[in-house]
């Protein structure tokens, strides 16, 4: 499954399926965006780890080129 690009007809069969937890509330369904991205990452490939050889030693020299998470919804 590495590599295909899941499709708006992907994630309603997972909603269908259970695999991807929704709530119905009138017409629509919520989800979760944290089961959404556990889902999505279904997709994607692991990195390759390549050796560390000519790397700076330091475990935290790239310190500037970390990211924050950050929350959001959607209402």
């Amino acid at each position: 499954m590495a590599d295909h690009t899941p499709t708006f007809a992907d994630i309603c069969s997972a909603i269908a399926d259970g695999q991807v937890a929704a709530t119905i509330e009138d017409s629509m369904y919520q989800l979760n965006v944290y089961e959404l991205r556990r889902y999505l990452n279904k997709f994607r490939s692991l990195p390759v780890v390549s050796s560390a050889d000519g790397q700076d030693s330091s475990p935290h020299s790239d310190i500037q080129n970390w990211s924050v998470p950050i929350q959001s919804s959607v209402a």
